[in-house]
């Protein structure tokens, strides 16, 4: 429970720091590595940056920031999503993710993260466009 409620701060402290940069700030790029063995995460929010830098998170927390889901085979009958295990590291101005097992070809791979997201602004939620709570950044990877 300490846990949960430790990530929840972080992810609220990333919230309030991205809101109050520029509106001008290029959109999350997540990608494979030039060499496929890697997930990169850049154009990370300057401020949530520092922080990881600063070493204000802690490794477990950092290792909750970003999930990648690894999709069945086109034949797989089972046709389950399975969550993938790796470890998240920092580089000067990114965050890569180095998988336990190499990627497969012909599987699809769906990375989540908080990394960036932002609550609605109030005119939105007075309007009803958006929902109250944070969804993450997400985007699906093809290995071919």
């Amino acid at each position: 429970m300490l846990k949960f409620a430790a990530l929840c701060c972080v992810l609220i402290s990333f919230c309030c720091l991205a809101a109050c940069n520029s509106t001008k700030n290029k959109p999350l790029d997540i990608n494979f590595s030039n060499d496929s063995t890697a997930i990169v995460i850049k154009n990370i929010d300057p401020a949530g940056m520092a922080k990881i830098r600063n070493g204000e998170l802690s490794d477990s927390l950092l290792q909750e920031l970003v999930t990648v889901v690894e999709s069945p085979l086109a034949d797989d009958t089972v046709g389950m999503q399975v969550q993938m295990p790796g470890k998240v590291m920092q580089a000067r101005d990114s965050l890569i993710f180095k998988p336990a097992h190499p990627f497969e070809k012909g599987r699809r791979y769906m990375v989540l993260t908080y990394i960036n997201s932002k609550f609605a602004d109030f005119q939105s939620i007075i309007k009803t466009k958006t929902k109250f709570n944070m969804a993450p950044n997400q985007k699906v990877l093809e290995f071919l």
